[in-house]
């Protein structure tokens, strides 16, 4: 009845899926590369990867479908498992570019290709044009999903950053400014055609609007946090604290602020801390350079070793420049973990100063490194701030989001 595409079985998408299938509502969840241990080809992949030093077997693990039934799930995975191979190999941002755009289109194509018999496709931002487009042509009606802040304001937020960092000017940036006005065009396009949207935040939504294009039903849903399972414990003073970075270290999401504010810090607070790094690294190499020995990189993990992570941390570091959620937010209050973030994520409704987490201002290591020193010298309130995060995550899970997005969804066939 209603089918939903994704190039990837992200939290989120997983999730819209679930609370389709509770309703009664779900029809395919479309695709690309999942974790199919049981398909031979994936056997083969496994072992050839580890003669060029790449676990695959853990980056499959990551893309586990657990929110619904696999008999569900059609999936278009060899370009997208090309696609993970060669930027394995080849790390150049520009040809990694030009490979997702090649596997995005065949999978948009291939989802277009297989609508007959579904009455609503729920598709993405930036990856579903040439499948709302086949969809329109049969009748079939579309809910957009976005889960990013739009383009263009994205683009005006972080645009003083290059200007500000000139070894930010690289070849992949200068890939972007030549092409984004043909990938805001894209985004309009798929904007047109959509018959909801559906938005993960306030500040996303707000973003979209103003780009003054056609006025569309829009149903703000904020992600939940996923189910409480481990309540917060007594746990004994540190020397040392324990932060944590999830996600990709990046410009957009204010690494190079954090580098630059660690460094900033007297030497007898910065010894109060490491900060653990969870997840891909594309700043440009010139800012990593002689980075402060508190900063570990750790790679990619599962999330089931991300949340132990949380569990075991004392602080979220999330000094994000623009994100339209930041659900990493939620996972870290779910495990009892306080959050350092700025007003530019959507997953900031979420705190509440001095009881879950501290705000900050966006774009300034000062204000940055006065937040770490703060949460040092306060480290005797992290305890009671522990169990205020817990009960933040309490107020607003997954459960929560599946009832209103079927709630949304549904309304398009009448249910």
């Amino acid at each position: 009845m209603i089918s939903i595409a994704h190039l990837i079985p992200a939290p989120f998408t997983q999730q819209v899926a679930r609370a389709l299938d509770e309703a009664g509502l779900l029809d395919t969840f479309y695709c690309t590369l999942v974790d199919q241990p049981e398909k031979s080809w994936q056997r083969v992949a496994k072992a050839g990867s580890r003669l060029v030093r790449f676990d695959l077997e853990t980056n499959l693990k990551r893309r586990a479908v657990t929110e619904i039934d696999r008999g569900k799930v059609e999936t278009y995975p060899f370009r997208e498992a090309f696609r993970m191979f060669a930027t394995k190999i080849n790390k150049d941002p520009v040809v990694g570019d030009r490979i997702f755009h090649w596997a995005r289109d065949g999978f948009d194509h291939w989802v277009a290709g297989r609508l007959n018999g579904s009455k609503v496709l729920y598709g993405y931002e930036y990856g579903s044009r040439a499948m709302f487009e086949a969809a329109k042509r049969q009748g079939i009606r579309t809910a957009y999903d976005l889960p990013s802040p739009e383009h263009q304001f994205v683009e005006n937020l972080l645009a003083p950053e290059f200007e500000r960092f000139p070894e930010l000017a690289t070849p992949y940036r200068q890939l972007t400014v030549e092409r984004h006005a043909e990938r805001t065009e894209r985004r309009r396009q798929e904007w047109e055609l959509s018959d909801l949207i559906v938005a993960n935040s306030n500040f996303t939504a707000d973003s979209w609007k103003a780009a003054g294009w056609s006025e569309k039903t829009v149903a703000v849903v904020p992600y939940g946090a996923p189910p409480v399972t481990h309540p917060c414990e007594e746990a004994p003073a540190k020397d040392v604290l324990r932060f944590l970075w999830a996600g990709t270290f990046s410009i957009r999401k204010g690494a190079h602020y954090l580098i630059d504010a660690i460094r900033s810090m007297p030497a007898a607070e910065a010894k109060g801390f490491t900060l653990d790094v969870y997840g891909a690294v594309t700043l440009p190499e010139a800012l990593l350079k002689n980075l402060p020995p508190q900063i570990r990189f750790m790679g990619s993990v599962p999330r089931s070793v991300l949340f132990e992570k949380m569990r075991e941390g004392d602080l979220l570091v999330f000094p994000t420049l623009c994100d339209g959620f930041g659900l990493v937010v939620n996972e870290a209050l779910a495990q009892g973990m306080p959050v350092l973030t700025t007003p530019r994520a959507g997953a900031a409704d979420l705190i509440r100063e001095d009881e879950n987490g501290w705000l900050i201002p966006p774009a300034d290591a000062a204000a940055l490194a006065a937040g770490l020193t703060r949460v040092i010298q306060e480290q005797k309130r992290l305890p009671g701030m522990r169990l205020k995060a817990q009960a933040t995550a309490r107020d607003w899970q997954w459960s929560d989001y599946r009832r209103e997005i079927a709630k949304a969804v549904g309304a398009l066939i009448g249910k």
